[in-house]
C-alpha cells in the first residue's frame, strides 16, 4: 500500500488510463509517449519524436505491478548501456504517481500527473551536476488503444 492507503492494483490499475498515444509540440518537432496493455500487470510503451520523415526512438518503457509495489522502467537509448533502470513508485495521491530512484545519476524522480483524461503531466527532476533540474513534460491524448 502506498499514500492513501490504496493496494498495489488499485493503483496500478489507474495507471491504465495512460493506454494510447500522448503528443507534445517541442521546437525539435513533435514528441510521443505510445502506451499499451501487455497483460494484468504490465504495460509497455515507446518514447519517440518525429524530424521530418524520420521516426527517432528514444526509449522503451514499462510500467509493472508486482508483488513488492509497481516499477516505472525505462531503457533510454544511448545511456545505460542500453539497458532498462528501475524507479519504484514511492506516492500516489490525487492521481499523482512519483516513482524514485535515489541511486541512479539523473533523474532520481520521474513523476506522472493525471490532470484529465486527455492530459497529463509527467516531470523529470533530481540532482545533476550537483545542483537540482527537472524538466516538465505536458501531453495531450491523440488516440486511445
Amino acid at each position: 500500500m502506498l499514500s492513501g492507503g490504496a493496494p498495489i492494483d488499485s493503483i496500478f490499475s489507474r495507471l491504465l488510463i495512460l493506454e494510447g498515444t500522448w503528443k507534445m509540440e517541442t521546437r525539435k518537432g513533435p514528441l510521443f509517449e505510445q502506451w499499451q496493455k501487455f497483460d494484468e500487470s504490465t504495460l509497455q510503451g515507446l518514447s519517440y519524436r518525429i524530424s521530418g520523415n524520420d521516426t527517432i526512438l528514444l526509449e522503451r518503457l514499462e510500467l509493472v505491478s508486482r508483488p513488492d509495489g509497481v516499477f516505472y522502467i525505462p531503457a533510454v537509448v544511448n545511456q545505460n548501456d542500453g539497458e532498462a533502470v528501475s524507479f519504484k513508485l514511492v506516492a500516489s495521491e490525487n492521481n499523482r504517481f512519483v516513482f524514485e530512484n535515489k541511486a541512479h545519476d539523473f533523474p532520481q524522480r520521474i513523476i506522472y500527473s493525471l490532470v484529465t483524461a486527455d492530459s497529463i503531466a509527467a516531470r523529470i527532476e533530481g540532482i545533476s551536476g550537483g545542483k537540482e533540474a527537472s524538466s516538465d513534460f505536458y501531453y495531450r491524448r491523440v488516440s486511445a488503444n
